[in-house]
């Protein structure tokens, strides 16, 4: 993938994720008590939950070099 095709994804997977998010909100299914704190947490949470569901299929080598050009490129 080149930059533009990078930028355009992380774009795409960033708005499906709070689109359905967003969703929930307005079903109500979310505490009006939830403030930063909890939205933020939230949104963590179904990120990883993304993640977790694309990265099973690549556990062994794939996520260790993805771990490894994270740590070596300070990208966290």
């Amino acid at each position: 993938m080149d930059a533009k095709e990078q930028a355009a994804f992380l774009k795409e997977m960033s708005e499906n994720v709070v689109r359905e998010m967003v969703w929930h909100i307005q079903k109500g299914d979310v505490p009006d008590s939830w403030d930063g704190h909890e939205l933020r947490q939230w949104l963590s949470d179904r990120f990883g939950m993304v993640v977790i569901g694309q990265m099973e299929n690549h556990r062994c080598s794939r996520y260790r070099d993805y771990r490894n050009i994270v740590l070596n490129n300070n990208l966290l």
